[in-house]
């Protein structure tokens, strides 16, 4: 299937009008949205989307060709020329519910969904025959008519936006916006011209970012409109709370203003719509918290993957997922770490609570980024004034915590990166010697270890200890920038799975034959990647997209690369969770694998992109690192 710029937009609104699907909509309007679409072609027997894979985000609408879907049961639904494909899971924003195949070579339009719900607004006759047609389809695929499929997931910025708006003119000052801001007890106005149409955003953010650090230059313009965001996220109120969250987030936007043509009708914050979408997390949690047993934890943790589909169907970016996850499995795992304590302590008498010392969770944990299938990445650090005998009780109740994370469902880590190895339960000198002899002079276990405990946070225990070794690390590396290099130098040895020519290299023998492990092969190295430009720069940020994020506002990567990386790692992890899904819902093991050949087309060259923009990135890490241009 390729995508590609529509070359002669003129010869597709002709054939465009002549559809029923458009037969409502001006032809000049028709011709503006169509200028914003794209041309898709793809090959007879391709799949354009496959039931299960990640929302493309818009319509395909079939110029010529036939499309048949099917739900992999008895429902089948053919169609031919000026067909809609896609209209189901574009109401409901979850995944693709069946299967799309090409029958014959097609040549199609595809909208994304901004320019559809645009047309809604503007076309009162295009929405009403837009929600028949939903009707219609899910009569077809779904043996009714309803659309109770999507009620849960669709939630239309309309129904939550703060209404009526607080606004000022244009030519107000801000003095005035902000007294009206703290009157009221918001952190964002609306600007307004005479008219009342939409001219920007104003929040306590440019205030204080803005206008302050200006008046010491005495400026005579303090209008609002001179320190507002003149290009702020302004969507319909059709839109959908996950696509708006979508595109905040794209762009670093904290509010997002919900108009009408271009006038304001309400306003949201990026936090509402966050505490909307998640807020069922929160009831899982205090279950979690209620529970008393390892059988029901173990029950909770094998019940995390209806936990993840549900965030997948109420989130258009995977990666913000994997934070709210990683919170669940590290409730279940501080839960397991208190009944153990509170059991070790009943059988031996000794205390662990009255003993300084902290329990560190490294790797994806410290990151927060597990997925369904995290193993045990943790270790002790202890006050130099903890004696021989107290760590080695650590370590006695260090096998019964690991065994209890493993009957529950954390396997125990290949590595040993675990409190029952005494390497990993040290006193804080000892860490501090360890570090700066892997630092000097890393060795392969050396970097490996590296590699997980470098992503560290406390779990339990004194803070301090956390902040101490944290601050060792840095101050170690900036001495010896070279490990940074012999780091990534480890991983450029490895080998990406895609070649020069674009084909995806799979495992050549064994169990996962033909399979890629999306781990080990491709999300590894951007997190090594960034966690060397943290460590380079002294910066604290643990979580891999926020470590990017602090790196693009001090300009230490550029726009461009910040944005592929962030499209390639949220492809990486939307592949390996839907497939971590299926694979639990199913009852097939969870791992990191995936097969290529299974994918769509439109998630494999997601995939190659990439894959390849993976390759460039540890690239130019290592350029850098060397002092290269």
């Amino acid at each position: 299937m390729r995508y590609s710029e529509i070359s002669s937009v003129e010869e597709i609104v002709d054939a465009a009008v002549k559809l029923s699907f458009f037969a409502s909509v001006p032809r000049e309007r028709l011709k503006k949205a169509i200028m914003k679409c794209e041309s898709v072609t793809a090959d007879a027997s391709e799949a354009l989307f496959k039931k299960g894979e990640s929302y493309h985000k818009g319509l395909y609408i079939l110029l010529q060709g036939r499309v048949r879907m099917t739900d992999g049961g008895n429902r089948e639904v053919i169609i031919d020329d000026g067909g809609v494909i896609g209209i189901s899971t574009f109401i409901g924003k979850s995944t693709y519910r069946v299967t799309a195949y090409a029958e014959r070579a097609c040549s199609m339009l595809f909208m994304p969904e901004i320019l559809v719900y645009k047309l809604m607004e503007d076309v009162p006759e295009f929405r009403s025959a837009f929600h028949i047609l939903v009707a219609e389809r899910n009569a077809e695929l779904e043996g009714r008519s309803s659309w109770s499929v999507a009620s849960t997931t669709y939630k239309p910025l309309g129904s939550y936006m703060s209404s009526p708006i607080i606004s000022v003119n244009i030519s107000d000052s801000v003095l005035e916006a902000s007294k009206l801001m703290a009157e009221c007890n918001v952190g964002a106005i609306v600007v307004c011209d005479d008219g009342g149409e939409l001219r920007g955003l104003l929040t306590s953010k440019h205030v204080v970012q803005r206008f302050i650090p200006d008046m010491q230059n005495n400026p005579a313009d303090i209008s609002s409109g001179k320190y507002m965001e003149r290009n702020p996220v302004a969507l319909p109120a059709e839109f959908p709370l996950v696509e708006a969250l979508a595109q905040m987030q794209h762009t670093r936007a904290d509010y997002v203003v919900v108009v009408r043509g271009n006038f304001p009708v309400g306003i949201l914050s990026n936090n509402d719509i966050s505490r909307m979408l998640f807020h069922n997390i929160n009831v899982f949690v205090t279950y979690v918290e209620k529970l008393d047993t390892l059988e029901e934890l173990k029950k909770a943790y094998e019940d995390m993957y209806s936990v993840a589909s549900s965030l997948m169907e109420n989130s258009r970016v995977s990666y913000d997922i994997l934070p709210v996850l990683s919170s669940v499995h590290l409730n279940i795992q501080r839960k397991i770490y208190r009944m153990c304590g509170e059991e070790f302590h009943r059988e031996t008498g000794f205390d662990l609570t009255m003993v300084r010392h902290t329990l560190m969770i490294m790797g994806s944990g410290g990151r927060r980024e597990m997925a369904l299938d995290p193993d045990q990445d943790n270790g002790f650090i202890f006050d130099d004034n903890v004696t021989d005998e107290q760590i080695t009780m650590f370590i006695r109740f260090g096998a019964k915590y690991s065994d209890a994370l493993a009957y529950v469902g954390y396997e125990k880590c290949k590595g040993n990166v675990m409190v029952t190895n005494p390497e990993m339960s040290l006193r804080i000198s000892d860490w501090k010697h360890k570090i700066s002899k892997w630092v000097s002079n890393p060795g392969s276990l050396g970097i490996m270890w590296s590699s997980i405990i470098f992503d560290f946070d406390g779990f339990a225990g004194d803070e301090k200890l956390v902040w101490e070794l944290r601050n060792h690390i840095c101050s170690t590396i900036s001495q010896s920038p070279v490990f940074l290099i012999q780091m990534l130098e480890r991983d450029s040895g490895l080998r990406i799975p895609i070649s020069m020519f674009g084909k995806f290299i799979g495992e050549k023998d064994g169990k996962h034959k033909g399979e890629i492990n999306l781990k080990s092969s491709a999300s590894a190295f951007i997190v090594d990647v960034i966690r060397a430009f943290t460590l380079k720069h002294g910066l604290n940020d643990l979580n891999t997209v926020e470590r990017m994020k602090t790196l693009r506002r001090m300009n230490v990567i550029s726009e461009e690369l910040y944005l592929h990386t962030l499209e390639a790692y949220e492809t990486i992890v939307d592949i390996t969770l839907k497939s971590q899904v299926e694979k639990a819902a199913t009852g097939v093991p969870v791992n990191k694998y995936i097969n290529p050949d299974e994918l769509s087309l439109y998630n494999r060259e997601r995939l190659k992109k990439a894959l390849g923009h993976t390759q460039k990135l540890l690239n130019i890490g290592l350029r850098y690192f060397k002092g290269h241009p």
